[in-house]
């Protein structure tokens, strides 16, 4: 008896989907279109993300040895960078001298290394590293200079730098360079990073959040007009003794359905648009410019592939539209319940 009320329930559901064309028609327009702009949100912030990641992880940190440094102490002095927490340890890339000298010219040029030679140089030895989490850096660097045979970091030149400035000023010039400092501080690729990560993050949840309560207004409005059609027959069930629950069931499966289709339309039409972006102009204009942002081998191989967010893009368009679909039926029926 309970399977034959349940197939009831269900297929009157159904069939309401077929005997209310044009409602049907516009919740599932609405629905798919608030779907695929809660999915490009997504997917900008998800991408954006995976970028902001790859950047923070390629971040390098030089550590420079010092000149009369051994072998063994060289070995050492790796292990113990090693060893500090938010350091990546698959990621230490030692510079020799030779190698130091080679760089210095590429970025100097020959001209201005007259007199030097790969062997006779100023250029310290290096170990370069990159952090597991850019946000720890200056946590990071306090460790590693106080570590024997360490020269110093490209982190502590810079303050440095700041320490050897000529002293005398008034208190008003001192104030003025400290503000400038602050607002150097700011503008390093390291902060940039970091403050944007948590900018994107933020973003994504106010924007997202925002989309589902739009779109649960809009479609609670457009289920609402379909009770509305149907409000005699929801009357004539109430005087015959039908209970609220039996006739709010079909309209929440009918909400179930629009939601599954609505889903189901959306991913395709959201992985379609996203594999030719990525693969036509605009991505391979994203591409040049990431490559000359990041001065990595390959801009295209940070964005992410469609099927590395599909499982949660279905998962969030399933709780968007059934969500929606229920609660708008449930939400827009309370009125005719009331008899």
């Amino acid at each position: 008896m309970r399977y034959n009320l349940i197939s009831y329930l269900i297929g009157d559901g159904i069939k309401n989907i077929g005997k209310n064309k044009k409602s049907t028609f516009s919740a599932i327009i609405i629905m798919i279109i608030t779907m695929l702009t809660v999915g490009i949100c997504f997917v900008i912030g998800e991408n954006a993300k995976a970028i902001l990641h790859q950047m923070e992880e390629g971040y390098p940190i030089n550590i420079y040895i010092s000149d009369d440094a051994t072998e063994e102490d060289k070995i050492k002095l790796k292990e113990e960078i090693k060893s500090i927490e938010y350091v990546n340890p698959d990621n230490i890339q030692y510079v020799n001298k030779q190698e130091a000298y080679h760089e210095a010219v590429r970025k100097l040029g020959k001209e201005q290394l007259e007199g030097y030679t790969e062997n006779e140089h100023p250029f310290p030895e290096v170990y370069i590293i990159t952090l597991t989490d850019l946000s720890k850096l200056d946590e990071v660097v306090n460790k590693i200079i106080v570590l024997d045979n360490v020269k110093g970091t490209t982190e502590t030149d810079k303050d440095k730098d700041k320490e050897n400035a000529p002293n005398g000023e008034t208190q008003e010039a001192q104030e003025t360079k400290e503000e400038q400092q602050g607002e150097q501080k700011n503008k390093s690729p390291a902060e940039r990073l970091t403050k944007l990560n948590r900018s994107v993050n933020i973003a994504i949840i106010v924007i997202g959040g925002a989309l589902v309560v739009f779109s649960m207004i809009i479609i609670g409005n457009t289920i609402k007009l379909t009770v509305h059609a149907r409000r005699k027959e929801i009357s004539i069930m109430k005087y015959v003794g039908a209970t609220n629950n039996f006739i709010r069931a079909p309209f929440v499966v009918e909400g179930i359905i629009l939601g599954v289709i609505s889903s189901l339309i959306s991913i395709v039409l959201l992985g379609g648009l996203y594999v030719w972006l990525k693969n036509g102009i605009i991505g391979n204009a994203l591409q040049g410019w990431l490559k000359g942002f990041s001065n990595m081998s390959s801009g295209m191989e940070k964005l992410l592939q469609f099927d590395q967010m599909f499982s949660e893009i279905m998962v969030i368009f399933l709780a968007i539209g059934i969500g929606i679909g229920v609660f708008g039926s449930i939400l827009s029926m309370k009125k005719y319940l009331k008899v």
